[in-house]
């Protein structure tokens, strides 16, 4: 039986992800400031509290999906954003490095990392980050210095790291202030659905368990960086707001605002390196639409 440790165990992917090696025959811990019946907890900030070396005992592997994402939560507290993704991640790593179990790293980065226009850029692109004044930029340089951070422990203490730059990810059990999130709620509620500027900004929609499934994939065969994402499933802002009210038969309208902060214009990922391994998201937007808002609206996918 192989032991993994989980970080952001109660987020949306992070449940998919216990379910899956539960019936692999993984033994779980999770470690983080909420629990989940039936599997080992332990109760841990990593910002405040000393993070228990016993934490890692007999891990094999370690996901670390816990971070702070959101463009609100970006804007209104970038300091705690960089703290959660940066610190945090920082004395998990430390603690990590440091084990005689650990055998593998997972580590889950964002497509924020390439800056304001990322179309069908590999893992060996550049990373581009704005100017420190504008707070939008706060939270992928923190996933990307987290980055750097995984990396240097390979290279020094020789564990194995793979990291996952996720692109869009959705689906049931999200929660936040995601476009699919308040879109689905503004238009089952009948209010108006808000698009910033003009919205032309194109993204590519990954479903929850189309990541999951690359996750699991550089967990068992990968090493480096890979971009996890559907490119196929791509759509403008102002598209995924029609097809979201078509979708829920909403009477919801469109509105428009002026963003006042800088925005990513196009997200398109090259997923050709985690191909290799053997990826193919397999669902199309409409219908993790259909599942997403069945969810929304029920509390069941």
């Amino acid at each position: 039986m192989l032991n993994a440790l989980i970080t952001g165990a109660t987020g949306f992917v992070g449940l998919r992800l216990i379910n899956h090696l539960r019936q692999e025959g993984f033994a779980i811990r999770i470690i983080g400031r909420s629990a989940i019946s039936g599997v080992e907890s332990i109760f841990c900030d990593f910002l405040v509290d000393f993070i228990p070396e016993n934490a890692f005992k007999d891990i094999d592997i370690v996901f670390h999906l816990a971070g702070i994402a959101g463009v609100k939560t970006v804007l209104n507290d970038p300091l705690k954003v960089i703290n959660v993704n940066l610190i945090g991640s920082y004395n998990l790593a430390e603690i990590a490095s440091k084990s005689k179990y650990v055998k593998k790293i997972i580590y889950s980065s964002t497509s924020e990392v390439y800056g304001p226009t990322a179309y069908q850029l590999d893992e060996d692109s550049f990373t581009t980050q704005g100017t420190a004044y504008d707070p939008r930029w706060s939270y992928a340089t923190s996933k990307l210095f987290a980055e750097h951070i995984f990396v240097a422990i390979q290279r020094q203490f020789g564990i194995p790291v793979s990291i996952g730059r996720l692109f869009n990810v959705y689906g049931p059990r999200q929660i936040g202030s995601g476009a699919i999130h308040e879109f689905n709620k503004n238009s089952i509620n009948n209010k108006p659905l808000t698009i910033y500027d003009d919205g032309a900004q194109i993204r590519a929609w990954c479903y929850a368990e189309d990541c999951l499934n690359g996750l699991l994939l550089i967990a068992e065969k990968g090493n480096g960086i890979y971009n996890i994402g559907n490119p196929q499933e791509s759509l403008t802002s102002i598209g995924l707001s029609k097809l979201i009210l078509d979708v829920t038969k909403s009477k919801s309208k469109i509105q428009f605002k002026k963003l006042n902060s800088s925005d990513v214009k196009v997200r398109v990922p090259n997923i050709e390196k985690l191909k290799k391994l053997g990826y193919s998201p397999k669902m199309d937007l409409r219908e993790g639409l259909v599942q997403t808002a069945k969810w929304y609206k029920t509390g069941k996918s």
